[in-house]
């Protein structure tokens, strides 16, 4: 049902220290294009944002499952699958690995515990079986709880709809009742963006601008004559949290 493609164009510059570390962005434009219905290709949403960072470190690779932020490796990879000994009902660790050979007594965390076990920390996990929380597997048959790293993407956008009271409602992508078939993962419009410094280790001022396309063949179906509100921000590789950008109002049309 969607089709996600998310495209970079980069035009960045190398200067002597003089902004921030902390990444500073602006909206430049927002536009969307209705493709699907006229020619076939998915429609785009496409945003051009500009930014600035004092020391130039902003960028992750397709790749790249820990990043180093100047004192410590942070994990960037995601899910977490968590694992707790029976024997006091307690989560014990986490893993990026549903196939581990666990010691003696200890388990994944899935549903039937979630069920089973009324007291902390199980009895706070989410109720709700929707791939946000939850994975499904059938080989063997469980169902595995499971948390998205915050950190595994760098470009993240929020869109919402506008009411006819003038409130707005999040748009959540991993709502299966709007979204059937979606991707699982907290927000399919987060994504990353690669390394822009041609050396990480000058930590020199960078400026420029990046285009993000979203391309969905069922965005204008979805959203036709809606007005729309966007929310952008960046994270930088140290994990500094760029400004919020709030889109003036747009309409799918």
């Amino acid at each position: 049902m969607v089709i996600l493609l998310l495209m970079w164009i980069v035009d960045a510059c190398l200067k002597q220290p003089e902004n921030s570390i902390i990444p500073q962005i602006s909206l430049q434009s927002i536009d969307f294009k209705k493709e699907f219905i006229v020619n076939g290709n998915p429609d785009t949403l496409i945003i051009v944002i500009k930014f600035t960072d004092g020391d130039g470190d902003l960028g992750l690779n397709t790749d790249e499952t820990a990043i180093y932020n100047g004192t410590d490796s942070v994990d960037i990879n995601t899910p977490f699958y968590y694992v707790y000994d029976s024997s006091k009902n307690s989560i014990w660790y986490y893993t990026h690995s549903k196939k581990l050979t666990l010691p003696k007594g200890y388990r994944y965390v899935n549903y039937a515990s979630y069920r089973t076990i009324h007291t902390l920390p199980f009895d706070t996990l989410p109720g709700n079986v929707t791939c946000k929380n939850w994975e499904i597997q059938s080989a063997p048959a469980d169902t595995l709880y499971i948390q998205t790293n915050p950190y595994n993407n760098n470009f993240f956008v929020d869109l919402y709809s506008k009411n006819s009271d003038g409130t707005y409602t999040f748009i959540d992508s991993t709502d299966p009742n709007r979204f059937p078939g979606n991707l699982c993962s907290t927000n399919f419009f987060n994504s990353r963006f690669p390394i822009l410094s041609s050396d990480l280790g000058k930590k020199s001022s960078l400026d420029g601008t990046i285009t993000y396309k979203y391309q969905s063949a069922a965005f204008y179906y979805l959203f036709h004559g809606q007005t729309m509100q966007a929310h952008i921000y960046i994270l930088d590789r140290a994990l500094h949290k760029s400004n919020l950008i709030v889109s003036d109002d747009f309409v799918i049309k």
